[in-house]
């Protein structure tokens, strides 16, 4: 892989050494590595390992300024081949994230700190994986960021074993060498440190504070060398500047400091100093408290608390023994957990993840029959994406055809059409689709509204036809020419799109219990007597695919008559239509329409030897369920609407207007479905039964 790394600068501080030692385990590893930064002392430090450097000034907070960078680094993940890029600060971040959803490339954050949740900030959220150095700020990130647990990653720093090796503690004579290593800043508790100094020397501990750290000309350092005059510790304190050193100066230390007054997300100190065999002193706040076990590995003190640093370091300086040990359980701890090849090792798999196993959301929020035929699609998508995580964002209506769909694996329940249409709704599903930082959009609904979702929802990658909106799509498909059934429509997007069609298999998944109320539904019918469903119903919206009632009660009464049991299927809103039909009927059919879930009347129709319905959902479940069929056709055209691997034959009357695909009968005749007649489904449906009994009596 080619990794491209953001950051500010590459001055001095634990972000910087730490795209260092990346890069040089990255490159020893045999992946490409290029970083953008707006340059510093260790630039010739990272083009020495073999890494390539870009001068931008991704530091300035000026949005002219951040706009303006967002081409340049575009540019070089197109030139570079870049495959993911990688933002360890907030204004790299937008950049970075800017031009990683103009090439279609995977963008990580790592969250280095506590960031107050305010907009500017929440960019680190933003990342396709969310790298944290320390559980406290993984917390801290689901708690005030909101970033889903499956999307964080706990990669703790590492250190370089080889550079940083064990070295003896100094056995001389006082004074005792005490360290604070950082950047000056209030928050790394430099006036804690220096009130300490003070405390000491009135315990007759005699002692030198030495801060190394980039502070030249910064008016911090004018306060400290005020407050140090003050309290008569001046002269015990060395400033030694910024040092590229760290491991030299570390071992000429006795005691290293840390003493924090705002959270640390991690502490590269602690690890380094434990490294190289120093013990540590470090106040008990955020990520420091993960490091060090008190008492056993180092010593925890109270933040902000001269007295209590002061009493750490006494503790340690006047116990030989408990200096001792916490230097031999660091270095274990460090060797154990925080190795620069445990980081490297652990970075490459969220690396890998992201590049090989992309996070993949298909659309699909028709009705029923729609979702069914789009089943062989999802397993092409499957097969395509054998070990990402796919979600389906399907209709509540539909839910419970693919509920149990071993190729998803998680789901998003949206009405376009019902309740979830309110903005609200759709913007919290936006919200959602942002926090889940989905890599890729299949679009098999194809519509103005999962076009724009996927799009203001961030996924880079964004498939579909180019139709209705297609301008929101980054992977157009231009629409066939020609008329094509939905399922070869969607392979057809599929083909286009990289993604391999896998057959016309159409699939559903009842359970166990979903077979046994089928069987519990249909305990009269005794296993040698012929069974045929009819579904006599259909949408409300489109009654005008529907046969008549008289029809279908006089076809039931007819089936009777040759000692063929008819079960009468349909769903709770079609009551008012098996009532119609009821009353005109003689015979007395097995009525299960209303009593049954979705899987339970597909099971119910698996069990039927021949399956008669107009264009409607049962005949998509018929097919799934390899159950023969006999399909009445009216305003619609079979070619576009019959399932594959249809089994059964389709009446259809061609009339002028057909087919019209108008819910309403436009010449009020009705004449597409009013001519097919009774005695015609009769011939057909034992016809079909017929060659079933053949087929299976061949077979056995």
């Amino acid at each position: 892989m080619h990794i491209l790394q953001l950051l500010p600068s590459l001055r001095v501080g634990g972000v910087e050494r730490g795209v260092l030692d990346l890069a040089k385990g990255l490159l020893a590893r045999g992946h490409q590595v290029s970083v953008v930064s707006s340059g510093g002392p260790l630039v010739p430090r990272l083009t020495a390992l073999g890494a390539a450097h870009v001068t931008l000034p991704v530091h300035e907070k000026s949005l002219a300024s951040m706009w303006a960078c967002v081409p340049a680094v575009e540019s070089i993940i197109r030139s570079a081949g870049i495959d993911l890029v990688h933002a360890r600060s907030r204004v790299p971040a937008w950049i970075g994230w800017c031009a990683a959803r103009r090439t279609q490339r995977p963008f990580v954050t790592t969250a280095h700190g506590f960031y107050a949740p305010h907009p500017a900030s929440r960019i680190m959220a933003q990342g396709r994986l969310v790298i944290v150095p320390s559980a406290s700020l993984a917390q801290y990130m689901m708690e005030r960021f909101q970033v889903p647990k499956a999307k964080l990653r706990i990669i703790p720093r590492g250190v370089d074993l080889d550079e940083f090796t064990l070295q003896p503690l100094r056995e001389g004579a006082p004074p005792w060498r005490l360290g604070l290593i950082g950047r000056l800043s209030p928050i790394k508790g430099h006036d804690v440190a220096i009130r300490a100094m003070a405390r000491l020397r009135q315990q007759g501990l005699d002692a030198r504070l030495c801060i190394a750290g980039d502070c030249e000309g910064d008016p911090l350092r004018r306060s400290l060398d005020a407050l140090a005059a003050e309290l008569g510790v001046a002269p015990a304190i060395e400033w030694l500047g910024l040092r590229q050193d760290v491991a030299e100066l570390l071992a000429s230390l006795d005691v290293v400091l840390v003493p924090s007054t705002y959270p640390e997300s991690f502490g590269r100190g602690v690890i380094e100093a434990q490294a190289v065999g120093r013990p540590v002193v470090a106040s008990r706040l955020g990520g420091l408290a993960e490091l060090i076990e008190d008492g056993r590995s180092g010593v925890l003190v109270r933040p902000g608390d001269p007295d209590s640093l002061a009493d750490g370091v006494a503790r340690l300086v006047r116990d030989p023994a408990l200096r001792r040990a916490c230097v031999e359980e660091g270095r274990r701890r460090v060797e154990r957990a925080w190795s620069l090849d445990t980081m490297v090792e652990r970075t490459l798999e969220a690396y890998e993840e992201c590049v090989r196993r992309p996070r993949v959301l298909v659309w699909k929020l028709s009705a029923v029959g729609d979702v069914v035929l789009s089943t062989p699609s999802l397993r092409a998508v499957r097969k395509r994406f054998p070990d990402s995580d796919i979600t389906l964002v399907v209709a509540r209506s539909a839910y419970e055809a693919v509920a149990r769909c071993p190729y998803m694996n998680e789901f998003l329940i949206f009405d376009r059409k019902g309740k979830d249409r309110s903005l609200r709704r759709r913007l919290a599903l936006i919200r959602r689709l942002r926090r889940e930082a989905f890599d890729v959009s299949v679009d098999l609904q194809n519509s103005k509204v999962t076009h724009l979702m996927a799009w203001a929802g961030g996924i880079p990658v964004r498939i579909g036809y180019d139709r209705k909106w297609g301008w929101l799509l980054n992977r157009r498909v231009r629409l066939p020419k020609v008329v094509m059934a939905p399922l070869a429509h969607q392979q057809h997007l599929l083909s286009h799109a990289g993604i391999e069609p896998d057959g016309d298999r159409l699939e559903l998944w009842p359970s166990a219990l979903d077979a046994q109320a089928a069987d519990r539904l249909l305990a009269g019918v005794p296993a040698e007597m012929l069974l045929i469903g009819v579904h006599p119903g259909g949408s409300e919206r489109w009654k005008t695919k529907r046969w008549d009632p008289e029809r279908w009660a006089a076809l039931i009464d007819a089936l009777a008559e040759r000692r063929i049991r008819v079960v009468v299927t349909g769903g709770p809103e079609e009551r008012d239509a098996i009532e119609t039909l009821t009353v005109r009927l003689r015979s007395q059919p097995l009525i299960v329409a209303g009593r049954t879930s979705l899987m339970e009347l597909a099971c119910v129709i698996k069990r039927c030897h021949v399956f008669i319905g107009h264009d409607s959902s049962p005949l998509h479940l018929a097919a799934a369920m390899g159950t023969p069929m006999v399909a009445l056709f009216g305003p619609t055209d079979p070619r576009r609407h019959l399932p594959p691997a249809f089994r059964g034959q389709v009446i259809k009357k061609d009339v002028f207007c057909s087919p019209c695909y108008s819910p309403r009968c436009r010449t009020v005749t009705h004449a597409c479905m009013q001519r097919i007649q009774v005695d015609e489904v009769l011939r057909t449906a034992l016809a079909v039964l017929a060659d079933t009994e053949f087929q299976a009596a061949a077979g056995s």
